[in-house]
């Protein structure tokens, strides 16, 4: 009896000081997924709109909480610094100022594309909620300059409508294709036509419906403004598009040639117009169009174009590269860099960079690279990447050592007090995504817990939504 009473109070008092004070409740422990939400809200908008939109694509989340995170990217997207991504044709030199630029504009973090990715993956999961934020997404993109390389990429943008128009309305074709004209109104540059032509394509279109976009978009040809950057920058790509639309459309039983008539009479009006005077795809635009005609036995119902009869109305200026390492004290550091390296294609082989010679000198070139300052630099955006790539380069070099686990400190320190300028966010976030992406290779762990411990929001962020993504994802770039 004693011992059932003493059992019982012993009991009592367990639960006593198990239990909650008076007027407080219990809360149930946070989990990690809802931490990340809670550190993606607290982040600056473009960094919060790409997590919340990546966070939102985890499966473990559920429907309500994954349109809310959407619907909540979707409108921090409107406080990003950019507007919409710029692009270059070909490709410009990573190791120039526009290069960089270039490598900013492709982490995704603008407004458009944003908005596009939140509007893409809520159309799955809410479709009309998706349908109604794409209409809010404003789209005014400007014609490019031929003194600078970079012209409008808006390809998320296009995407997202030929799927939002596909998938939003149910069987009711005659308001979905509705959707996808009136949207289509706003393309005006050639930058935009080829992803005009992928968004009829991801359409889907019955017969039918192939035969009046075929109208909708001969208007939008024939409406286009000129756009002398713009168009050597796509022109390849438009005939490419353009010519894939119509062999569609004939696979649909669509009759004529229309698509094609209508882009000879644009690239004919174009490659009369204005011109850059470094471009060098005008010269192939007339060749490239004939060859697409032979693909689609069209030659005998369209005829070539004669490109060695049209010349441009006017030469322009052409593009400014403005290349890196120019100053004495970035270009003595990437030539200590390259010894390290060697001038080969491939780097030096393991067996000299494990050596003591070779650690020393790469040990002495890290105590400059973290001594220098940039001050004698034109711009912060020209530092910011000089000295991230030099880290970055002799991090890759480096085999195990404390060397390199100094480097990789020296990197973070870099990126964690270079962060303060809006201007440059972009720019410092695509530094950040290729060490992430580095992340994605043997010294993982190395990376990313030292990324977490960095005590900056974003980095730790980032390294932490990493150590989630699934094995198949482990190549998908950060923001993309």
């Amino acid at each position: 009896m004693r011992r059932s009473v003493r059992f019982l109070l012993c009991a009592m008092l367990a639960a006593a000081a198990g239990a909650p004070a008076i007027g407080q409740e219990r809360r149930p422990r946070e989990l990690p997924i809802d931490r990340l939400i809670a550190d993606a809200r607290a982040v600056p908008a473009e960094f919060s709109a790409d997590t919340l939109i990546r966070l939102a694509g985890f499966p473990q989340i559920n429907a309500a909480t994954k349109v809310e995170l959407l619907d909540e990217a979707f409108q921090r997207a409107h406080s990003a610094r950019d507007e919409y991504r710029l692009s270059a044709r070909p490709e410009l030199p990573d190791d120039s100022r526009q290069g960089a630029q270039r490598q900013a504009y492709a982490t995704g973090l603008n407004r458009v594309s944003l908005q596009s990715r939140a509007v893409q993956q809520l159309a799955f999961i809410d479709p009309p909620r998706g349908r109604e934020l794409f209409e809010w997404i404003d789209l005014n993109v400007s014609a490019a300059a031929c003194d600078g390389p970079l012209v409008p990429a808006v390809d998320d943008y296009y995407t997202a409508l030929g799927y939002v128009a596909r998938t939003t309305f149910g069987s009711d074709r005659g308001a979905a294709l509705w959707f996808l004209e009136f949207h289509l109104w706003r393309a005006h540059l050639p930058s935009e036509m080829p992803a005009v032509a992928r968004a009829m394509q991801r359409f889907q279109p019955k017969a039918d419906e192939a035969a009046y976009l075929e109208n909708v978009l001969r208007v939008i040809l024939q409406g286009s403004r000129p756009d002398a950057r713009g168009f050597s920058s796509a022109s390849l790509d438009i005939v490419q598009r353009l010519a894939d639309l119509q062999k569609a459309h004939r696979e649909l039983n669509v009759g004529g040639f229309d698509i094609m008539t209508s882009l000879r009479d644009y690239l004919t009006t174009q490659l009369k117009g204005p011109r850059c005077a470094d471009s060098i795809t005008e010269p192939m635009t007339a060749p490239a169009f004939n060859a697409a005609l032979t693909v689609l036995d069209a030659d005998y119902a369209v005829k070539p174009i004669d490109g060695a009869s049209l010349r441009p109305s006017r030469i322009l200026a052409p593009a400014r590269i403005d290349d890196y390492w120019q100053s004495p004290e970035a270009r003595r550091l990437r030539e200590g860099w390259m010894d390290l390296r060697g001038r080969d294609k491939l780097p030096v082989r393991l067996s000299i960079r494990v050596t003591p010679e070779w650690r020393d000198q790469a040990e002495l070139l890290l105590t400059r690279i973290e001594q220098w300052t940039g001050i004698r630099e034109p711009a912060p955006r020209d530092y910011l990447y000089q000295k991230s790539v030099l880290l970055m380069g002799l991090l890759e070099l480096m085999p195990e050592s404390p060397v390199r686990a100094r480097t990789l400190r020296a990197l973070i320190e870099f990126l964690r007090h270079e962060d303060n300028d809006r201007n440059l966010r972009s720019l410092w976030f695509a530094m950040l995504s290729r060490l992430l992406e580095m992340a994605r290779g043997s010294n993982r762990d190395q990376i990313l817990t030292a990324l977490e411990e960095s005590q900056h929001p974003v980095m730790s962020l980032y390294a932490r939504l990493e150590r989630r993504l699934p094995s198949q994802h482990t190549n998908r770039r950060p923001g993309a």
